[in-house]
């Protein structure tokens, strides 16, 4: 049942009787920020799932957007979808049915995101026939036709569904209220002497999940550069080294996949999405190069979106590709460590 955890030691008796009876140690952190509800997924004391939540998130609202302009040279539209908010709608996203469109025409929009500073919410005309209701047709502009349960006990049963949360710890009252009643494994923090954001070293792990540079328990690293259009990560034995020459393709193995579990953990940490170039280190044999994607395989086949894993080309780079769904971690990055975790600058 929910309950009130008052001291550090509390907290850790409980974590301690947890131990005893489960397998595994995953938690998920529920932060307050001024603008934003900020969610951390922790497992066996690593930083798995970060997501941020805001308060008065509009995404997935269904409204009669009205034309405004439409630039065929860059394929888009803008349109407003109330008397003082423009969005912007590419050309593809408009089905059929509601072509040929022009300045003044009204269609339903679902919001893709949210406003941010610098960027115009993006919407689609992409949407199921079955949220739009009977008549909508008939309604006015800027009418609103359906809005999502965005409440914050809402979005954790919609995006953490996938994964196994033995606690949902928050040391903030009103987050605590609203999830006591939903979540039976909540549990409020209330030693004011040290908050959860620094007693699980959040910071540290928000700034080593946006370094390029990862380490591997066997000695090597990787490195991860993200472009335009692809993210390429390199896999480097760094002072791992075989004792034997006979060793070295075991050795090279390991290593890579080691590197392979790692890089599964990274694309859903830092939510890596798009074509994705790992560059391996080379191996002679063509065995251990089918047992690296077996392996690769097996460790993507637990993402909670989907992941294709292609193929290993001659020269050792392996292509994957990973559904987009949400935005990526460094985009949260400001909002975690820049305004202080849990709504205050952290020392």
């Amino acid at each position: 049942m929910s309950r009130l955890i008052r001291t550090r030691s509390e907290l850790t008796e409980s974590n301690q009787l947890h131990n005893m009876s489960e397998s595994s140690d995953s938690r998920l952190l529920v932060l307050d920020y001024p603008e934003h509800w900020g969610m951390f997924y922790i497992s066996n004391n690593r930083l798995t799932i970060a997501k941020a939540l805001r308060k008065e998130s509009l995404t997935d609202t269904i409204i009669i957007a009205r034309v405004d302009n439409i630039k065929k040279e860059i394929g888009a539209a803008f349109v407003k979808i109330d008397e003082n908010t423009m969005a912007f709608l590419k050309l593809s996203n408009i089905p059929e049915r509601y072509m040929p469109v022009h300045q003044g025409s009204l269609i339903p929009v679902r919001l893709m995101s949210d406003e941010q500073k610098g960027k115009r919410i993006a919407v689609t005309a992409v949407i199921s026939e079955k949220k739009l209701p009977q008549g909508w047709q008939y309604k006015s502009a800027y009418t609103v036709l359906y809005k999502p349960d965005n409440t914050l006990g809402a979005y954790i049963k919609k995006t953490f569904y996938h994964t196994e949360i033995n606690k949902i710890l928050t040391d903030d009252e009103f987050v605590y209220n609203e999830l006591k009643e939903k979540f039976s494994n909540a549990e409020l923090y209330a030693d004011t002497t040290l908050s959860l954001a620094k007693l699980y070293s959040l910071k540290t792990k928000l700034k080593e999940a946006a370094d390029s540079k990862v380490y591997l328990k066997c000695g090597g690293y990787l490195i991860i550069n993200h472009t335009e259009a692809l993210t390429v990560i390199d896999v480097n034995s760094g002072k791992n080294v075989a004792s034997k020459k006979s060793d070295k393709e075991e050795n090279i193995l390991s290593i890579n996949k080691e590197a392979a579990a790692e890089v599964a953990l990274q694309m859903k940490l830092r939510n890596i999405t798009g074509m994705v170039l790992i560059d391996f280190i080379n191996m002679s044999e063509e065995a251990s190069n089918e047992e690296l994607i077996s392996a690769m395989n097996d460790v993507v086949a637990e993402d909670y979106v989907t992941v294709k894993v292609i193929d290993i080309t001659p020269l050792g780079i392996m292509e994957i590709t990973r559904q987009k769904i949400d935005k990526p971690l460094n985009e949260y990055i400001n909002i975690f460590i820049n305004g202080g975790l849990d709504g205050k600058e952290e020392k």
